[in-house]
């Protein structure tokens, strides 16, 4: 994998990072109620505040789906994703076993390890295929 490859999801990471703070961070849990977002501070709340909606009497079905989508893609949520991505990318990048110990057998592990995970790296960035800075060399 190329440091360029780690530098581009890293690059994506932040900006939903930002995105997700900006748009509320991890204090607020978002939750669809017929075709409208709410947000609340816990998923008790009676009557959270409304973060966007469909139209509210009649809404379709399709609305009321993208109701859903949006809030699963809540701003939490997205931060738990950019976390749990960093780390695999941090152990990625970090040392491995292999040159640390003398055996031939932990080296190979260890190659093995890597090229499984420069594979889900690769797998995490085509979810960004669509921007001007992917390469097609990078694909899975």
């Amino acid at each position: 994998m190329t440091a360029d490859l780690v530098d581009f999801l890293r690059a994506r990471l932040d900006e939903q990072a930002a995105a997700a703070v900006s748009a509320g961070g991890t204090g607020e849990i978002w939750r669809a109620l017929g075709t409208g977002v709410y947000s609340a501070a816990t998923a008790e709340d009676d009557v959270p505040p409304l973060v966007t909606a469909g139209p509210e009497v009649g809404g379709s079905d399709e609305d009321a789906a993208r109701a859903e989508h949006i809030a699963l893609h809540g701003p939490a949520q997205v931060l738990r994703q950019v976390e749990a991505t960093r780390g695999l990318l941090e152990r990625y990048t970090a040392s491995g076993t292999g040159a640390e110990l003398p055996d031939a057998s932990h080296r190979s592990a260890d190659d093995v390890h890597r090229m499984a995970v420069d594979m889900v790296v690769r797998h995490l960035a085509q979810a960004h295929a669509d921007h001007p800075d992917h390469r097609p060399e990078w694909r899975p």
